[in-house]
């Protein structure tokens, strides 16, 4: 398989200096990028300390500060970057999580609400929470990792009722959380395994009620060939083809098995999808007294187990020789990946049919497919759409074991992906002499990707030394809305801004995310084949599926309008947020065009990791410096160049 695409539409982007940028994605080896200027040695190995942490950080946060950036070069300049880089990888699991379900229900509490008030559209609370957690939250680390775990365990919040107001009672006094809360109950599951265990997570995902409701496990009952009734098939079929093993058998490197043919080894049939189907039947809502398999919802708390509805292995399939009848002949048990369950016994209880699903669970996760095949998904979220075999043999190697015995260790192997030394191998740093700097060398199309049209707005809103105010509200004074934990106010974005960026959290259009792990955009990709080190010789790029004519324009315009106002607001439940820029010391640099390398090199560091190629820098500065150097253009100036480097290419492909 050939990689054959042009990675991206072309556009123009048309701003007041006369500037015309087109955005591509560079298909060649190696290009220069950011060239920074030193004065001594000391401050060449400073440089190249604060590029390499910058770097990381994109790959570990949602984008990095000043103060993080100089934090962990300051680190790296003491231990040595693998030591350092993991000293902080460390730090960030052991702080306490950030609960999205405890910050929306901060947020509403704020405005005077309660989690059931009415009519008021509660379930917008869900993405304030969201964005304030990734634009503040101190574990970035857990946050990030969260956010690429809900990217391969999708659930939406599109028609399945999530959106509800409505509370239940449980019994004994309890009540449920109301509806719209379960999404956020989900997200927080996710986020206490960033650094668990792979099994743990998946039994977790299976249980959880949401999903259940998502997939149809939740009221799914056994056959009943008489009644001509068979088990719901659609999360057998996604938790093999997107949660654990994929469609084909995989090598540990990331290769794609064959048959002694040439030909694909599929890693189930349909009868597979059947048999596991089976598998998860009996599920229904926690409730503290009722026994009813029809007990309403409950999306706070994992699913129970109705042993009347599990299949019990009788009456699932039909008799060859009399349609319509039991077949007496069928196992009387389950096989799944040609390995055959514990058989149920008789009578069967809740306890003996959690057992087997469980039982089922151990199987799936450990197939021989699920290292490679989750940690290319988490490569892919985290560093880059296409690891190299190398990559990936030593992640699946550390998903297999983490040293101690120990099998789907999310953390061990969030750290082999993080420090592993092509996770940084995008950049060539180059000391030059005479006069003395540090030049970056970008390395081309198999070392880099995307970013997320999501990310490129946090990592943007981050590295513009924020704050919050809320500057009016509809009768009355700008209202106090402070984080109980820090003392600052709300830093929120809304969900409007969904038809701009092509994506927005809990909104995947399907279970297949955002976009797919293999897409690869039409087209050919000009002068240039994939080296053996990639697997299957085919290159992908994800994010490029949410990249299109309409989205394209559309984030244009949203940047355009961030950088020219150098705020962001939107509407909230309850008056308006809006987030400051602090440019003040860029618009003191300003002030002098000689200063324009500066501003940019501080732009380059924050939002490019170094990457902003000389030749862009200096079309912003010629088309900035043609129109005026009036010193009372500052503000213009500045605005500019942001807006530029924000366009750029180097800006927009993290490498």
């Amino acid at each position: 398989m050939r990689a054959k695409f042009l990675p991206v539409p072309t556009f123009p982007l048309l701003a007041s200096w006369g500037m015309v940028l087109v955005l591509v994605w560079s298909a060649s080896l190696e290009c220069y990028g950011g060239k920074f200027p030193a004065a001594s040695g000391r401050e060449v190995r400073a440089i190249r300390n604060q590029i390499r942490a910058a770097q990381f950080l994109s790959h570990a946060t949602f984008g990095p500060t000043q103060e993080m950036i100089e934090g962990l070069a300051g680190r790296i300049g003491q231990i040595g970057y693998r030591r350092a880089c993991e000293e902080w990888i460390d730090q960030q699991f052991a702080l306490p999580m950030t609960s999205h379900a405890e910050v929306a229900r901060d947020i509403f509490q704020a405005d005077g609400r309660e989690e059931d008030t009415q009519g008021v559209g509660m379930q917008l609370y869900r993405y304030q929470a969201w964005w304030h957690i990734a634009l503040t939250a101190e574990d970035q680390l857990r946050q990030r990792v969260a956010w690429a775990l809900s990217q391969i365990f999708v659930i939406s919040d599109s028609g399945v009722g999530f959106n509800n107001d409505d509370r239940r009672n449980k019994g004994n006094g309890e009540q449920t959380i109301t509806d719209w809360m379960g999404m956020s109950d989900y997200y927080d599951m996710l986020a206490r395994h960033a650094s668990g265990n792979y099994r743990d997570l998946l039994g977790d995902v299976t249980f959880h009620p949401c999903m259940g409701v998502y997939l149809s496990s939740w009221r799914n009952r056994k056959a009943n060939v008489s009644a001509g009734r068979w088990p719901d098939e659609n999360y057998a079929r996604e938790i093999m083809q997107l949660f654990s093993i994929g469609l084909y058998k995989l090598r540990q490197d990331g290769r794609l098995a064959v048959d002694e043919n040439g030909n694909l080894i599929p890693t189930y049939d349909n009868e597979g999808i059947t048999e596991l189907a089976r598998l998860f039947t009996g599920f229904r809502s926690f409730h503290n007294t009722s026994t009813s398999f029809y007990t309403g919802r409950n999306l706070g708390d994992p699913m129970q187990m109705y042993f009347r509805e599990h299949d019990n292995n009788y009456n699932y399939r039909e008799d060859p020789n009399n349609p319509g009848r039991p077949d007496p002949n069928a196992p009387a048990s389950k096989t799944l990946f040609g390995i055959t369950l514990s058989p149920l016994p008789v009578p069967l209880t809740d306890e003996a049919a959690l057992a087997e699903v469980n039982e089922g669970l151990d199987v799936i996760a450990n197939h021989d497919n699920v290292p490679p095949f989750i940690s290319r998904l988490l490569i892919q979220r985290l560093v880059k759409s296409n690891p190299s075999r190398g990559y990936m043999r030593r992640v699946t190697r550390v998903f297999r074991d983490n040293g101690r015995g120990e099998r789907g260790d999310i953390q061990a192997v969030i750290k082999a992906i993080l420090l592993d030394p092509e996770a940084i191998r995008g950049q060539r740093l180059v000391r030059r002499k005479n006069p003395l700097a540090v030049d970056v060398v970008t390395r081309g199309t198999e070392h880099s990707r995307l970013r997320e049209p999501i990310q490129r707005i946090t990592s943007m809103i981050r590295a513009l030394r924020p704050r919050s105010i809320y500057p009016y509200e509809s009768g009355g004074n700008p209202p106090q809305k402070l984080d109980p934990r820090t003392g600052e106010p709300f830093m929120m974005l809304n969900h409007g801004i969904q038809g701009d960026l092509g994506q927005m959290p809990f909104r995947a259009p399907s279970v297949f995310n955002y976009y797919l792990p293999d897409y690869q955009p039409p087209g050919d990709l000009l002068g240039y084949n994939p080296s053996r080190r990639i697997p299957g010789d085919a290159l992908y790029a994800p994010e490029f599926q949410v990249l299109n004519a309409v989205t394209a324009n559309r984030f244009i315009n949203r940047i355009k309008g961030y950088t020219r106002s150098r705020y962001v607001q939107n509407n909230m439940r309850r008056g308006r947020c809006r987030i400051v820029f602090d440019l003040s010391e860029e618009l003191e640099l300003a002030k002098n065009n000689d200063n324009l390398p500066e501003i940019l090199r501080r732009f380059d560091l924050l939002l490019c990791n170094g990457s902003l190629r000389e030749e862009t820098k200096s079309s912003i500065i010629n088309a900035i410096t043609s129109e005026s150097t009036s010193a009372s253009q500052n503000v213009a100036r500045v605005e500019e160049a942001l807006l530029a480097v924000l366009m750029s290419p180097d800006c927009a492909i993290e490498n």
